[in-house]
């Protein structure tokens, strides 16, 4: 054979080759970069169902949390019992305000929050509490009584109602409906509900949670671009998001759209195990690689995630490989024949670059092409070089991607943990290294061993096995168990609640878990402070009932010593005897004083005050008072702003810290008098329920004792609460001062630490303005009178005491036992020149309201008031009334005297004015 003839024959051999090898070439391109294309199309679906999963199991966390808010059982009690709870002695109006407030915040804080509701299962599913953005300009607000629905209608509320306590139940996605119509704009929304019971158990009613999908959904929809797209469906194949809006809700808006009609090839790829990934054709012929991926989000609805990109997007660097290959084959058999030599030395060093390049790059490596090549090896370089430059760049975006998800994941309120099947951490979202420490090992014996674990009450350790990284690797799903943790030495305490699901691999073996935490220890420590005061409100109530039963004993007590002590003048062994008792009843009426202080009954007489003078005042009284082992330092800042407050109800709290500041400085020590001015703000107000944000003026006392163990530092300002030996303490000295500041407005705390000290702070609130102190009133002497008195009161034993003390001292006097009585004795025209009645009286009518009935008919008449305890008839914000003249029980027949001829004597003078 010529040789001509076996050049041109080897040239077309070549020639048959090279294109032979652009055919492999382009088929080892596809076999690697589809594979690779339909896993990482999996992958991004996975990752954003696993998003809405944490999000749904955050929020159903954040319903259950809602329901257990003891405002909640308050208002069902209150509605439940008329309109007042008798057990937190609060109306429905009052819890409904507080959940109302509660509601409010959540929706400030929690912008995906669209609606939180409190719906009764009675007058046909009728909402008790609504707070939603429906406001103007979507502002929040809360909901008036007569714009209420009913919802006995709706799935959510059937379903709901019926779940056992402590269940959730999560809606599907659907858009929301108000007044039974279509909301406009559409808005997507997910309901989250529990049943909320009574006292009994049986179902009350449900709170909801109102979920805005919109922002979700706009998250995924920036992701897309002109080659990848997203479809998210419900179980039923609806789609819920869709490139064009047009097709999503279509079951919602009387035109359904499935994606088993879209994606018919799909649909059959993945019929039998509901996810999967292939290379489909369209319905109108376009190919292309799509992947589904569905799960029950928070063990709930079933949502799918399907993601696209055209075939020919994946493909477009092999297609061009594929071109220049054809070019190469088809050069011309002539030319091959005369440049043979040239050609067959050319080739054979860039194909086998390129072919290195390939292989190269099928194992992730960095590849080198030739350069400075022509003609088709150049054109195939060329083609190669872009398919390298468009894969790298959709890695990229891949990358970018990836890293918006771990942002996400990273900006999460919650902690995330991922760890596999050794309790080595996988992943931790920024949250979580924050709550547990950047040493994230924790679920290692040697982080366990350093960091400690308590049940819900702080105090009892947490069993290794029953932690929540323990459950999870032993297959367990939980959901908001509650645990307590201490990192390191650190002496705080954080709260949390722990999550947690199990990591499963392709044949269900278990592969690790991920766990969600959530920090409680703000939420614990509102709902703490809320049930103490709650809890001091009580203890008040029932103290300031206490003292005015015990001032009429005291009263009667008072008036029949004095009878006594009149008749034994002469006896002086029994006349000891009275001043006995008389003495007893000086510490009982003291031992009502204080209770009367704790409850906030007790009238004040507040002025202007300069607290820097009364301070050294103080400094310089208590310092033969606590003896010369107590060093006394005082610490008071110039210009100190006036406060309003009684001087000597502020002095005796002062003595009250100072003594009990001495009995723990049983060997000597040192006392800290010190004033400041301080802005409370409203950060500072939200944490303390009572604190109203402005200027207060700080009183602090310091000392440096025993401390206050932590275990009954809430319950120091209990009535009767000490721990001091018997006989050496009341327990009623702290509880006197905490009344005292409550009542004046102010605030107090107490911070404390075992073997350092004690300093109790008190706030009170700048003086508005310049007050002028009040003219002290001089009372008349101990003389009696020839006047017609109207004596009204319920308590028989005191009626008779008054009536004896009023005979004796030269008084006409008429009785009546209620309110209902005297007013048929006025109606009746009984003469009489003055009205003494009890402030507190029996059958709907108080003393005060008994006098501003009387004064319609007379109003000139005077008007004496007394009482132990007074309800606030006469008595607000610490203060008497203008014009009111009160008598405090009990009283002996002097103060009597001395106030009747007040009262008396001033209507004499305003008649001769």
């Amino acid at each position: 054979m010529r040789l001509s003839t076996r050049l041109t024959l080897a040239m077309v051999t070549l020639v048959l080759g090279t294109a032979a090898a652009g055919v492999a070439g382009y088929h080892s391109v596809e076999a690697n970069v589809v594979p690779a294309a339909l896993a990482r199309l999996t992958t991004q679906a996975r990752a954003r169902l696993g998003i809405l999963d944490i999000y749904l199991r955050v929020v159903r966390g954040d319903v259950l949390a809602l329901r257990s808010i003891p405002a909640h059982d308050g208002l069902v009690r209150a509605l439940l019992d008329g309109g007042f709870d008798s057990d937190g002695n609060t109306s429905a109006a009052k819890w409904r305000e507080q959940i109302e407030n509660i509601y409010v915040g959540q929706l400030v804080a929690k912008p995906a929050i669209q609606q939180l509701r409190l719906i009764g299962i009675a007058n046909g599913g009728r909402e008790i509490i609504r707070v939603d953005r429906n406001g103007p300009d979507n502002a929040i607000r809360v909901v008036a009584p007569g714009d209420l629905q009913s919802k006995d209608d709706r799935g959510y509320f059937r379903e709901a109602i019926t779940l056992p306590a402590g269940q959730v139940y999560i809606s599907p996605i659907e858009l929301n409906q108000e007044y039974g119509r279509l909301e406009v704009p559409h808005v997507p929304v997910l309901r989250v509900a529990t049943m909320m019971p009574d006292a009994t158990g049986k179902p009350f009613g449900i709170v909801i949670v109102n979920l805005d999908i919109r922002p979700i959904f706009e998250g995924i929809r920036a992701a897309m671009d002109d080659d990848a797209q997203i479809y998210i469906v419900n179980a039923n194949g609806d789609f819920l998001l869709h490139p064009d809006n047009d097709r999503a809700f279509g079951f919602d808006l009387g035109t359904p759209h499935r994606w088993q009609d879209e994606f018919p090839a799909l649909a059959r790829a993945v019929s039998t195990v509901g996810s999967g990934s292939a290379v489909i054709e369209k319905s109108g012929g376009e190919r292309i690689a799509a992947a589904l991926v569905s799960a029950k989000m928070a063990d709930r609805p079933r949502i799918g995630v399907i993601e696209t990109m055209s075939y020919q997007a994946i493909m477009a660097p092999a297609s061009n490989l594929r071109r220049s290959d054809s070019i190469a084959a088809l050069a011309p058999v002539a030319l091959a024949i005369t440049m043979a030599v040239i050609v067959s030395r050319s080739l054979a060093r860039p194909l086998r670059q390129i072919t290195e390049a390939v292989e190269k790059f099928g194992r992730g490596e960095v590849i080198q092409l030739p350069t400075g090549s022509h003609g088709e090896i150049g054109q195939l370089a060329a083609a190669f070089q872009r398919m390298a430059i468009n894969v790298n760049d959709k890695t990229a975006a891949l990358r970018d991607k990836s890293e918006l998800f771990d942002k996400t994941v990273d900006s999460l309120a919650d902690g995330l943990l991922i760890i596999d099947a050794e309790a080595r951490t996988v992943f931790s979202n920024a949250t979580c290294r924050t709550l547990f420490g950047s040493d994230l090992p924790i679920g290692l014996p040697a982080y366990q061993t350093s960091h400690h674990r308590f049940r819900r009450d702080g105090v009892t350790p947490l069993p290794p096995e029953e932690t929540p990284i323990s459950r999870a690797l032993r297959g367990e799903s939980f959901d908001n168990v509650e645990i307590a943790f201490r990192r390191g030495t650190e002496p705080a305490l954080t709260q949390f609640a722990a999550s947690g699901r199990i990591l499963s691999g392709a044949f269900g073996q278990m592969e690790g878990a991920v766990l969600v935490y959530r920090d409680l220890t703000t939420f614990r420590e509102t709902e703490r402070q809320l049930q103490q005061a709650q809890k001091m409100e009580a203890v008040g109530q029932l103290t300031g009932g206490i003292a005015h039963d015990f001032n009429n004993i005291l009263t009667v007590i008072a008036g029949a010593v004095e009878l006594l002590a009149d008749g034994v003048r002469d006896r002086p062994k029994l006349a000891e005897v009275a001043g006995m008792i008389e003495e007893a009843v000086d510490r009982g009426a003291s031992l009502t004083h204080r209770l009367l202080s704790f409850a906030r009954k007790q009238p004040m007489q507040p002025r202007e005050l300069d607290v820097n003078a009364l301070m050294h005042d103080a400094g310089r009284l208590l310092r033969p008072t606590l003896g010369e082992q107590v060093e006394i330092e005082l610490r008071l800042v110039r210009d100190l702003w006036p406060v309003m407050a009684d001087p000597t109800l502020l002095a005796n709290a002062l003595l009250n810290l100072a003594v009990n500041s001495r009995d723990a400085m049983p060997s000597g020590g040192k006392l800290t008098l010190e004033t400041a001015n301080i802005m409370l703000d409203e950060a500072y107000a939200a944490l303390h329920a009572e604190v109203q944000a402005g200027p207060h003026v700080m009183i602090a006392v310091s000392d440096t004792g025993a401390g206050i163990p932590a275990a009954i530092r809430d319950r120091v300002f209990e009535p009767f609460f000490t721990t001091k030996s018997l006989g050496k303490g009341t327990g009623l000295g702290l509880s006197m001062v905490y009344g005292f500041v409550k009542q004046s407005g102010g605030h107090i705390v107490i911070y404390s630490e075992e073997a350092y000290g004690t300093t109790i702070r008190i706030y009170l609130p700048r003086a508005a303005e310049s007050c002028a102190a009040p003219t002290p009133t001089v009372e008349p002497g101990f003389v009696g009178g020839m006047e017609t008195l109207l004596v009204v009161e319920d308590d028989a034993p005191v009626l008779r005491n008054v009536i004896i003390n009023l005979a004796a001292l030269g008084y006409t006097v008429h009785t009546a036992t209620s309110a209902t009585e005297a007013l048929k004795l006025v109606e009746q025209g009984l003469a009489f020149d003055m009205l003494f009645t009890d402030v507190v009286l029996g059958a709907g009518m108080n003393g005060r309201q008994l006098a501003d009935e009387v004064h319609k008919q007379r109003p000139e008449l005077k008007v004496l008031y007394t009482s132990g305890y007074t309800e606030n008839a006469i008595v607000h914000h610490g203060r008497l009334d203008a014009g009111i003249h009160l008598l405090t029980k009990p009283y002996r027949r002097a103060d009597l005297a001395r106030m009747l001829r007040l009262v008396l004597d001033a209507k004499t003078v305003a008649a001769a004015t």
